[in-house]
């Protein structure tokens, strides 16, 4: 083989930008990132093999390379124990400068003097989850339907349910409903079953069939109106049991059969673009917000209290409005409400989960058993102009260089 080529290939790799999530290599000191939980109140848990107390003054745990938290002064560890930490972004004592993103991601842990002893990149992870070590200390790591915070993980997970539908996600009456889960694994699955039940009467237990890792079980046809709860149960063969969804059956997943006449509501205008347009003073401090108007063309007074607003079609149930918010919910014939896209629904009954797109997406209203009052998809908008209704209620469109939030188009 050509020398001067090898050569060439040499240098070629020596000038390569090494990746950018490369780490030094992990050398072992006892110490493991046990379990982690991130779709909650994150945290983590280290888990202490040796059998003697382990001193981790100094020590950091990241969710990145270069921003570290360490812990403090005199924190340790006792033989075969475990520190939890908590991902709060507070910053001090055993809580530290980050969160955890529940899509996944990487949490690294180092000794006092820099040196990486244990690294785990853990997957998506649905509320009531966590990723652990199978036992503890080992290196089998899987998701689990049940969480051990502080505790031993055991020899084997419970089983996790990754994912829950509905078709048809609003149903009506004499619909025959199917639900389905998915698993992400059945090995070691004894049992996967989901129980029901119409307006509060005593549950149905259905086994689900399984298809794969999907498991589908259907609610019949219902011929009257009011509400259906359920949740799903998966059992492991040692005897862990996960639900769906995780705090269940005190919480249970639900739908309203409903038929009521949806009310002469319109999204009129909303901005998606707002940096020094129409502020919300609502907090004491003004915030240039997304916002969304919904306008009243019926001759009733509405109150959308317990009504859904969202930025995705597919996704009636977004976001809901208090049910029991105050008046200000309420809109007169002919009147204007505004809502804030402002990703803050802790301010207030008028403040949403999420903000919009100025690339461009849907604005939806929908009504509480998340039929669709109205919706509009909308392209990409332009800086401190909205877009809304020629006249109010009207089908055309167009966009407002003078925007007139809570008034007439």
């Amino acid at each position: 083989m050509n020398k001067r080529w090898l050569l060439g290939l040499l240098a070629l790799a020596l000038s390569c930008d090494p990746p950018k999530d490369e780490v030094k290599p992990v050398i072992q000191e006892g110490l493991f990132v046990n379990e982690i939980y991130a779709s909650g109140e994150d945290w983590i848990e280290i888990y202490n093999s040796l059998s003697t107390t382990k001193d981790v003054s100094g020590f950091t745990i990241s969710d990145n390379t270069t921003t570290k938290y360490t812990l403090p002064s005199g924190t340790t560890i006792p033989a075969k124990g475990y520190l939890v930490v908590i991902c709060n972004d507070l910053a001090t004592g055993l809580n530290t400068n980050f969160k955890l993103d529940a899509a996944g991601e990487t949490v690294y842990l180092e000794n006092a003097s820099g040196t990486l002893i244990d690294r785990v990149e853990f997957p998506a992870l649905d509320n009531g989850q966590s990723y652990g070590r199978y036992p503890d200390g080992s290196t089998q790591l899987a998701i689990s339907g049940t969480v051990t915070k502080g505790q031993t993980n055991g020899d084997s997970q419970a089983p996790a349910i990754t994912n829950h539908t509905r078709t048809p996600l609003v149903p009506g009456l004499n619909q025959t409903v199917t639900i389905s889960i998915t698993l992400a694994t059945t090995t070691g699955v004894a049992s996967v079953k989901m129980y029901h039940r119409f307006n509060g009467a005593a549950y149905t237990s259905v086994t689900m069939t399984a298809s794969g890792t999907t498991y589908s079980a259907t609610i019949p046809a219902i011929t009257t109106t009011g509400k259906v709860e359920y949740y799903m149960e998966a059992t492991g063969t040692n005897g862990k049991v996960a639900y769906e969804p995780a705090t269940a059956p005190s919480k249970t997943k639900e739908y309203l059969l409903n038929t009521d006449a949806l009310p002469q509501l319109v999204i009129n205008e909303f901005m998606a673009f707002n940096s020094s347009c129409c502020p919300d003073n609502s907090t004491g401090a003004a915030e240039y917000d997304d916002w969304i108007e919904i306008y009243n063309k019926g001759t009733v007074a509405v109150n959308i209290a317990g009504m859904y607003l969202s930025d995705d079609k597919n996704d009636p149930f977004k976001h809901q409005i208090p049910s029991n918010a105050p008046t200000s919910t309420t809109i007169q014939p002919g009147g204007f409400l505004v809502l804030w896209a402002d990703n803050s629904s802790s301010q207030g009954p008028l403040h949403l989960n999420f903000g919009l797109s100025n690339l461009g997406e849907d604005v939806g209203l929908f009504y509480v058993d998340g039929r669709t009052i109205d919706v509009y998809t909308f392209g990409g908008q332009t800086e401190n102009t909205s877009f809304g209704r020629v006249t109010n209620g009207a089908s055309t469109w167009k966009i407002f260089t003078t925007p007139t939030p809570g008034q007439s188009n």
